[in-house]
């Protein structure tokens, strides 16, 4: 008979806030809203542990009753798991101006600071965010983690980074880790991952420090819940909370719970977005347009007709050269 050893709750960045963010109508209660859902997947989970990827809030509360709406969902989290509540230290989570929320509610003991833990034969270890400014900068002593045998171990990463592998297929997010020849990671099985904010799996393999062996990993982004900035098309319309279920016969099961979002047009102004990408478009045109007369003036007469001259230019949108064209037939109308 096997015996259930821990129920891991792990999300994504949350990036808590108590004023207004982006195009979003009301920030500060949406974030509470999923802050509150971690809160009861944990409670329903039976949580032993809760832990988050990093990005805890974005800068220091403004209000009161912000931050005591925080601190009770806190304090009814370190009451599920008894204390194991961790938090990733993401890049939002340092600052120039003194002590952030993430390094206040550590010292104040509602949350813990990264780690590596050891629960059966799983081996998690919590990565915090760490600068890629040099070439293999991020292959330092700050990503020792702990790896068991990978014939019998299952071995479990949490990271707030761009990781991907040589081959993946994913949006640009900034200058990402690839993690191919990441040695010190042989043996990772998963791969749980902040710092982007849109939900993504993939798999890869991560070479040995003798580039003899490869063990293959998957890599999950959970995403960000609160969607702090407003990209259209490219939204996810739900959320996705991890649990980690570890037993005592050696298993792991891997669930992957889904939290209902926000509809789009209840989270964003998305008329503002409209107009705002609409001004953006004409003043994009008015450059393209302006482009395209100087070049016209640039041709000499005698080569051929104006209409023919734009359609023939390199370089330019056809919609711009349809609009110059519209607008050159208006003129001499």
């Amino acid at each position: 008979m096997k015996n259930l050893l821990a129920s891991i709750i792990i999300y994504g960045d949350i990036h808590l806030c108590s004023k207004a963010y982006g195009a979003h109508k009301n920030y500060p209660e949406e974030s509470l809203e999923y802050f509150r859902a971690i809160t009861r997947v944990a409670e329903d989970r039976n949580a032993s542990h809760i832990i988050g990827s990093g990005d805890f809030t974005f800068g220091r509360f403004h209000t009161l009753e912000y931050r005591r709406a925080v601190e009770e969902e806190l304090e009814k989290q370190y009451r599920i798991c008894n204390g194991n509540r961790y938090e990733l230290k993401g890049n939002h989570d340092f600052a120039t101006y003194g002590m952030t929320e993430y390094e206040y509610y550590i010292e104040k003991g509602l949350i813990k600071p990264s780690t590596k833990l050891k629960i059966g034969n799983v081996n998690i270890s919590m990565v915090d965010y760490i600068e890629t400014k040099k070439d293999n900068f991020f292959d330092t002593e700050k990503t020792d983690v702990l790896i068991g045998n990978p014939n019998t171990d299952i071995n479990v990463i949490i990271s707030h980074n761009f990781l991907k592998f040589k081959d993946t297929l994913i949006a640009n997010y900034g200058k990402a880790i690839e993690l191919d020849n990441l040695h010190k990671w042989h043996g990772v099985d998963y791969i749980i991952c902040g710092h982007v904010h849109k939900h993504h799996i993939f798999e890869g393999s991560i070479l040995n420090k003798d580039c003899t062996r490869a063990h293959k990993a998957k890599v999950h982004y959970l995403g960000c819940m609160t969607r702090p900035a407003y990209r259209e098309g490219l939204m996810d319309e739900k959320g996705y909370i991890l649990n980690l279920r570890i037993f005592s016969d050696g298993t792991m099961q891997y669930d992957v719970v889904e939290v209902p979002l926000w509809d789009i047009a209840d989270s964003f102004n998305l008329e503002a977005k409209q107009k705002e990408k609409k001004v953006k478009e004409e003043k994009q045109s008015r450059i393209d347009i302006s482009d395209i007369v100087k070049q016209l003036n640039s041709h000499e007469r005698n080569v051929g007709n104006p209409e023919d001259i734009i359609s023939a230019m390199v370089g330019v949108d056809d919609k711009y050269k349809e609009k110059a064209i519209k607008l050159l037939k208006e003129a001499q109308g």
